[in-house]
């Protein structure tokens, strides 16, 4: 594929400066668009014929190739909408705001790919693309504290080679937060967006179209629940091919198990050596597994490059994404051998504690310890002896008195 799959384009116009009367008329001629009669109402063009040859063509003759305008919660904008759209723009105008414009385009093939656009039938899923539209938006407007102030509406271009949106924003009360405090430009108004704003847009478009949740999530339980949680089962300490360089890093670990963990600067010199565990670990009995998730990171990566391109800020954004899997592996994986490590040095200490206290006892101890058992012996044997004294004194006393109280039975007769 020889573009990208989107491309975002961004600029502003000024209302309140010096270049006003250069920017003034786009700020006109986007709230004259606003009031024009739509020149393809797809009301009146019946969207159910839409994918027929004779009434697709029509459309596409059309002098003005461009769908209705929508907006944050009108996917075709009412005569009302509209009325109310332009009276918030020429105030926006009016108060001095910044006109963000924005252009995300795409290329049909991958719109296609990703199951959008017929290109047999030349109809492309609006609802669909309204909705990427709207979410990009969210993300750009939350990034740029325009959430709660900007006001915008978008319309689908179908005049070029590649389907594109374009996208107008304004403040009808301009933030106070967005006048420039110094320099030459001091009082007017901020309008550039942040790069990270843009980019955050894209990967919300790029996201949303291609949606690869459920393959994130196969390679995420590929790594962690096929691999990693399997660890457990095997003992790397009781093989004969990992044994001795498990002892080895064991021998080399910081006194302070607190500190046995994988991203650990204390253990960094390490790492090599536990990665290379890892990896005989994966080699003996995940071989399959790890081929497997290769591969998926493969793909994904592949489709990264068709959506973002290959300019090298575009591939920045995905070409360590199958690099960073890996490490997470055996990040993951170095803690599990390591939580081993732990439990091996645990075992350990309890075996070395019960030898110790067996070297203590001497037989000099065995002797004291004997003479206390006796002692405690005794001391039961004599315990025993003063229960059973008083079970008999008390049934002494009690037999004493019913023989008093038959002797005065015997008096008073």
């Amino acid at each position: 594929m020889s573009s990208p799959g989107v491309v975002i384009k961004s600029q502003f116009v000024l209302s309140n400066n010096e270049f006003k009367a250069t920017h003034q008329k786009s700020f006109e001629e986007y709230i004259k668009y606003i009031e024009r009669k739509e020149a393809t109402d797809k009301q009146k063009n019946d969207i159910e014929n839409l994918s027929t040859f004779s009434s697709y063509q029509d459309y596409m003759g059309n002098e003005i190739k461009t769908s209705s305008l929508f907006t944050k919660d009108e996917d075709v904008l009412s005569y009302e909408g509209k009325k109310n759209l332009k009276k918030l723009f020429s105030l926006a105008q009016k108060n001095g705001s910044v006109m963000w414009q924005d252009v995300i385009s795409f290329n049909n093939d991958w719109l296609e790919k990703h199951g959008v656009y017929d290109s047999e039938t030349n109809t492309l899923d609006e609802k669909k693309i309204k909705d990427v539209t709207r979410q990009s938006l969210e993300v750009m407007t939350e990034k740029e504290g325009l959430k709660n102030t900007g006001v915008w509406s978008a319309a689908i271009h179908y005049n070029t080679d590649n389907i594109h949106i374009h996208v107008a924003m304004v403040e009808p009360y301009p933030s106070p937060s967005r006048v420039i405090k110094q320099g030459p430009n001091k009082g007017q108004l901020r309008g550039k967006r942040k790069q990270k704003s843009i980019d955050a847009m894209k990967s919300k478009v790029v996201n949303s179209i291609m949606d690869r949740s459920n393959e994130y999530k196969k390679i995420n339980d590929l790594i962690r629940n096929s691999i990693v949680s399997e660890k457990k089962n095997v003992p790397l300490a009781e093989f004969k091919k990992t044994k001795k360089l498990f002892k080895e890093i064991m021998n080399q670990l910081p006194d302070d198990k607190r500190q046995w963990q994988y991203n650990y600067n204390s253990v960094a010199h390490l790492r090599p050596k536990i990665d290379q565990l890892s990896s005989m670990f994966i080699e003996k009995f995940h071989k399959d597994d790890f081929m497997k998730l290769q591969r998926q990171l493969e793909n994904e990566t592949e489709l990264m490059r068709e959506a973002y391109g290959e300019g090298e800020e575009e591939k920045s954004r995905y070409e360590h994404f199958a690099e960073n899997k890996i490490k997470d592996l055996y990040t993951r994986l170095g803690n599990a051998v390591l939580k081993e490590m732990k439990e091996v040095a645990k075992q350990r200490e309890l075996q070395n504690r019960i030898r110790k206290r067996k070297r203590i006892r001497s037989p000099a101890f065995q002797r004291l310890e004997k003479g206390v058992r006796r002692r405690t012996s005794f001391s039961k044997s004599l315990n025993e002896i003063n229960r059973n004294m008083n079970f008999e004194y008390e049934s002494w006393k009690n037999q004493r008195h019913f023989e008093r109280l038959q002797e005065e039975l015997e008096y008073e007769k």
